[in-house]
């Protein structure tokens, strides 16, 4: 057998194994079947597919397409109708976690904990909101200056008029920039987290607008939020939150990535189980209720969704930004679809419609990857809109 006859021969059965290992490959996929979520006791009411408004063969249709890798490097997706679990897939991925780094292919199951990136904002105000039910912030108008005398030397100006409710809008005009990517040593967010001081850091930057007037995306606004919890309560944010949040809704697996100067990074160190994080949706979405126990007023998470500040307004989309919390609406037909949505760097998403009663959550590893052509939040639109039976409910035009 000559050279060239040989690597023929071997060229064809790579290709034959290759398309065996492919059909394979499909054929795996191809036998997943739809089983509704277990109840485990965990506060978290379950149903199922058949008895929601959502068509069982499309979402298994899109559990295909995720395993295939149509929409990339997905870990997990839940899915939730009238506040009850219906649907929980969990998928093997690649993933990082912050504070340690790469953790390689990682077969992601209901009981792993993933980074939530700056999800854990929108935890944080719901601690603010917490604290302040509890009367510990007597007035979400004070300025901030109050909590911080001993950086009096940042507070002239304009930055004395920065309200509590300034810094949960991401208004409160401090200059800031984390549109640059955090793989960048120049984003402000990465220089407060390597800094020894990180609210001398925040509060050292200069002012660039009025308090209350512009948005400005600022992990910053965060960790002053973190440093006032503690002010106000006596108490470290993680350790405040563990006793008045995260207890009362059953979570006892999580972890707080700290910041340089010792504290609970509020801009993106929370790690959560998917499960768990869906529990702070479901608060949001009864309104600060959980089982039947109001954990926050729900005057203050009304207040949380309304009392926000715009960002971009068009006749095709409009974005509004809460209590650290995204506020997107979209046109369908005439009217709009409204939306609450958590949202983290890489892919972390929890996303709610009231109106539709309809709630998502979803993580995957594409950390600091700015094409969002595939992201979890496309993957929501493919896949779970298009599942609904009925016609999608929407609201006049905000």
């Amino acid at each position: 057998m000559n050279t060239t006859t040989f690597i023929v021969r071997m060229v064809v059965l790579l290709v034959a194994v290759s398309l065996h290992q492919s059909q394979a490959w499909t054929q795996q996929f191809e036998k997943y079947r739809y089983t509704p979520p277990p109840d485990l006791n965990d506060g978290i009411k379950t149903g199922n597919l058949n008895k929601s408004r959502l068509d069982e063969a499309k979402i298994t249709a899109g559990t295909n397409e995720i395993l295939r890798g149509v929409y990339p490097n997905v870990h997990s997706l839940l899915i939730f109708h009238k506040s009850r679990l219906v649907y929980e897939n969990y998928f093997t991925g690649e993933d990082v976690e912050r504070g340690v780094g790469p953790l390689g292919l990682v077969t992601h199951t209901r009981d792993t904990l993933h980074d939530v990136r700056s999800v854990s904002k929108s935890v944080v105000a719901l601690i603010v909101l917490v604290a302040h039910a509890q009367g510990k912030i007597k007035s979400l108008d004070q300025p901030i200056a109050h909590f911080f005398p001993e950086y009096g030397k940042h507070f002239v100006g304009d930055k004395t008029k920065i309200t509590i409710k300034h810094v949960l809008s991401m208004s409160g005009g401090i200059e800031w920039d984390e549109k640059i990517s955090y793989a960048d040593p120049k984003n402000s967010e990465i220089q407060m987290n390597n800094s020894a001081d990180a609210v001398d850091y925040v509060l050292s930057q200069r002012m660039s607008t009025l308090p209350g007037s512009t948005f400005n995306y600022s992990g910053g606004q965060t960790q002053l939020l973190v440093a006032l919890i503690k002010k106000a309560t006596g108490m470290d944010a993680d350790i405040f939150a563990a006793d008045h949040l995260l207890a009362p809704l059953g979570i006892t697996k999580y972890k707080w990535v700290k910041t340089k100067s010792g504290d609970p990074s509020g801009a993106s160190g929370l790690r959560l189980r998917s499960r768990d994080l869906a529990k702070f949706g479901l608060l949001i979405m009864n309104r600060g209720k959980w089982n039947g126990r109001q954990i926050i007023p729900a005057k203050l998470i009304d207040q949380a969704l309304s009392e926000s500040i715009n960002i971009e307004k068009a006749d095709d989309f409009r974005l509004d930004y809460g209590y650290q919390i995204w506020l997107p609406a979209f046109p369908v037909g005439d009217k709009w679809v409204s939306l609450i949505e958590f949202n983290g760097n890489g892919g972390q998403i929890v996303q709610i419609d009231r109106a539709n009663e309809i709630m998502v959550v979803a993580t995957a590893g594409n950390y600091n990857k700015r094409d969002t052509k595939k992201s979890t939040q496309v993957m929501i639109e493919d896949i779970v809109y298009p599942a609904m039976f009925d016609k999608i409910k929407a609201i006049p035009k905000p």
